[in-house]
């Protein structure tokens, strides 16, 4: 595969953070009295902060202002940031794209603020030419405005017309492949974790780090 502009996905596509991000919901709630009960899981996963603070007070009455547990949950998210490992085969993935002179974005559903920090402390800033969050867009994953609007940015950031078949986005959740087919994207779906069925937009879907270089780069 020879794509020249690479969109990845941020949390379990670059990084292995699905349990801290659940760790999160868990450590606040509880220190507010709340035991989120593990069902949630799945819900939470798919949701950014602000639509899993509206789920707490829906459901439970959760009376802490919004902009207070957003803070303490990247508060808390931010400091166990450094053990966060990234997925096999993203750090050679990064090296690569960036040696051949391909250009790399980040395209996530979630907030900046819980984003930015996090790829900063990493030190993959240097990797990317822009970072879209879920301010960016008027809807998200797995609608197509994200992708569009990533493709339209990096058209202006690059001033050329960019075919999209000269496109990869790499993502673990099917809301992503969907996101990224709807817009014309080819997408490998990087599953998160082998049991994982694979998503039926993808043009691959893999696992594995051997499996993800292969396809990616081979």
């Amino acid at each position: 595969m020879t794509a020249k502009f690479i969109f990845w996905d941020c949390d379990s596509t670059l990084v292995e953070n699905a349990k801290l991000h659940w760790e999160k919901h868990l450590a606040i709630t509880e220190k507010h009295g709340l035991s989120l009960p593990s069902e949630y899981h799945d819900l939470f996963y798919h949701n950014n902060g602000q639509q899993n603070w509206a789920a707490l007070q829906k459901d439970f009455g959760f009376d802490v202002p919004m902009d207070q547990y957003l803070k303490e949950i990247d508060d808390w998210y931010h400091a166990r940031v450094v053990e966060i490992p990234l997925r096999p085969g993203v750090d050679y993935a990064l090296n690569f794209f960036k040696e051949n002179g391909a250009h790399q974005c980040v395209v996530t559903n979630a907030r900046g603020k819980s984003v930015r920090p996090m790829i900063e402390n990493k030190g993959l800033m240097s990797y990317f030419d822009f970072i879209l969050s879920k301010e960016d867009y008027p809807e998200r994953k797995p609608h197509p405005a994200p992708y569009l609007t990533a493709h339209a940015r990096m058209e202006e950031l690059t001033g050329q017309k960019i075919d999209k078949q000269d496109c990869i986005v790499i993502e673990d959740d099917p809301y992503g492949v969907t996101s990224a087919a709807a817009a014309g994207l080819p997408v490998i779906h990087r599953r998160l974790n082998d049991a994982t069925p694979p998503a039926p937009e993808a043009i691959a879907s893999v696992y594995t780090k051997e499996d993800f270089l292969k396809i990616l780069l081979g």
